[in-house]
């Protein structure tokens, strides 16, 4: 098993329709703030404005290296559309070497 403790992460956001999914994750991909973006359809249901929301939602789920987390804090902020964005780093404990390193590659070419 490789360990890659915080060396590698995926952080994740939500945005409200599929364009805006897919413009973000070009430009965090675009400013080589991470590898891969991968965006899904969810459901979510929040805590906002003193009641319970319920929103379809894209969720993007962000390759990257912890050390590109700080810049895509500042894109995020300079570039989502909401209020109050979600940015949730996980940390990758194992992973295939080769794609590890492919993340690790594409991220500091950028």
């Amino acid at each position: 098993m490789q360990q890659s403790a915080a060396q590698h992460v995926v952080a994740q956001t939500t945005v409200d329709s599929a364009s805006r999914a897919d413009e973000l994750a070009r430009r965090v991909v675009a400013a080589g703030l991470a590898a891969c973006v991968q965006t899904s359809e969810v459901r979510s249901v929040f805590a906002w404005d003193g009641a319970v929301q319920q929103e379809p939602e894209q969720l993007l789920a962000m390759k990257t290296t912890a050390a590109a987390v700080d810049g895509l804090r500042t894109l995020l902020e300079a570039e989502h559309p909401y209020d109050e964005p979600e940015l949730v780093v996980l940390p990758i404990i194992d992973g295939s070497p080769s794609y590890l390193a492919w993340v690790a590659e594409s991220v500091a070419a950028g």
